[in-house]
């Protein structure tokens, strides 16, 4: 009959040098490939954020103009006078804080470059005639929309709202300028005046 050994507890068999210098370098590279991809992953993040706050604004611009009228009791257009050019701000969240128009009649943390001064939209309203289009779409010249006929319809007018990150801060930030191209997002819709056939002039 064979006798059995069995190892006492003491003698139990560890890792080598070898083994726990292999498991500590596989360990390292994962580590080190996460790490990477947090920067990342911040960046998509901050830009979902932005896309979203930014599509915010650009459908409340256009909610309030699509209610407002084409033209006041005098005939003149509200949408030439008052809204083509108007800068907007907004906070963190996209809340509207003060616009251009009105900048001398709010208190100073609702001013441009306040701190809470984070997003600036433009909104341009081309006229029919004479009208151009910014630089952030092309700047081409704009005479007005016709369906089917030459003249141009005006119960239908485009509009396009800009908007940026990076005029938070005190200096005057050029819309037009090349080098702030990247830094705007546009978004181009149309209003239509209400009551009113399409195909009318």
């Amino acid at each position: 009959m064979r006798k059995v050994i069995t190892p006492k507890r003491g003698q139990a068999r560890g890792f080598s040098l070898v083994e726990v210098t292999i498991a500590m370098a596989i360990a390292s590279v994962a580590l080190v490939t996460l790490m990477g991809l947090i920067p990342q992953g911040m960046d998509t993040m901050r830009e979902a954020g932005d896309t979203a706050i930014e599509a915010r604004i650009h459908q409340q611009v256009l909610n309030e103009l699509q209610l407002t009228p084409f033209d006041d009791a005098s005939g003149s257009s509200l949408l030439d006078s008052y809204y083509n050019d108007l800068e907007i701000y907004y906070d963190s969240q996209g809340e509207e804080m003060s616009h251009s128009k009105n900048q001398g009649s709010v208190a100073d943390d609702k001013k441009k470059g306040a701190f809470a001064h984070i997003y600036s939209a433009r909104v341009s309203v081309p006229k029919t005639s004479g009208g151009k289009m910014p630089e952030s779409v092309g700047g081409g010249s704009y005479s007005g929309f016709s369906f089917g006929g030459s003249d141009a319809n005006t119960n239908i007018r485009p509009v396009i709202v800009e908007i940026t990150s990076a005029a938070g801060g005190d200096d005057d930030f050029d819309w037009d300028a090349e080098k702030n191209a990247s830094h705007i997002h546009s978004y181009q819709s149309v209003v239509v005046k209400m009551g009113r056939d399409l195909n009318a002039n």
